[in-house]
């Protein structure tokens, strides 16, 4: 991983509050319709506390090796992440999202310990919300996620909907909080991420393998 960053003594504002870490489902309804309700109902949470907008890509051009350099630009100029997890988000071929979260993970380790409050200690940057499955065990146990589990097509748009809304307002205000945060260090996070870079396939794919766990057998099925 290449993680060239230079921290100035004067703080800046953040391009974006979040960026959106998504698995590119090629075209299904369900996650597409999540994603669009997602984004509207966070944008208009946030837009009431910060200028900061979020960031999502919906080019659906990400599945190769090759990532587009304006996504590492976006997310080293994002304060928090905000990530939809699917059981494929962590694949163990299509690598995309793993080297999306293993650069923030780079990115809130830098930030955290360069921020000196007690805060810090316990404020993650990263916010998975599970739409289907479960987290790898290392992720469950140490960051606070939210349940959208129950989440269909037949539901209502999660703005107006009383299952998610209030975990949406909820999310917005901890987002606020760490942008607070961190505009409080008085630090510039931000002056360097023209050179920022993912880390590449073969950074991650180690990482991948310890937290990836194989498909379990059908049941009475001979080993």
């Amino acid at each position: 991983m290449i993680l060239k960053l230079q921290f100035g003594r004067m703080a800046m504002a953040f391009q974006y509050s979040c960026f959106i870490s998504h698995r590119n489902h090629d075209q299904n309804e369900l996650a597409d319709r999540f994603i669009d309700d997602l984004c509207a109902a966070l944008r208009n949470e946030l837009s009431m506390m910060t200028d900061a907008d979020i960031f999502v890509d919906r080019k659906g051009m990400r599945g190769g090796q090759f990532i587009d350099p304006t996504l590492s630009h976006a997310l080293c100029t994002s304060a928090c992440m905000v990530v939809v997890y699917t059981p494929v988000y962590f694949d163990l071929k299509k690598t995309y999202c793993a080297r999306e979260y293993r650069a923030m993970e780079a990115l809130e380790t830098e930030r955290l310990k360069r921020v000196a409050t007690p805060l810090a200690k316990q404020s993650g940057l990263i916010f998975p919300i599970i739409l289907r499955g479960s987290l790898p065990n290392e992720i469950h146990q140490k960051r606070h996620f939210l349940d959208f589990k129950q989440f269909s097509l037949i539901q209502r748009a999660i703005s107006k909907n009383p299952k998610f809304e209030p975990a949406i307002r909820s999310l917005a205000e901890e987002i606020c909080n760490r942008i607070a945060m961190l505009r409080a260090g008085g630090q510039d996070f931000t002056c360097d991420c023209e050179n920022f870079q993912f880390p590449t396939e073969a950074d991650v794919q180690p990482w991948l393998n310890t937290i990836t766990a194989p498909a379990p057998a059908f049941p009475n099925r001979a080993t």
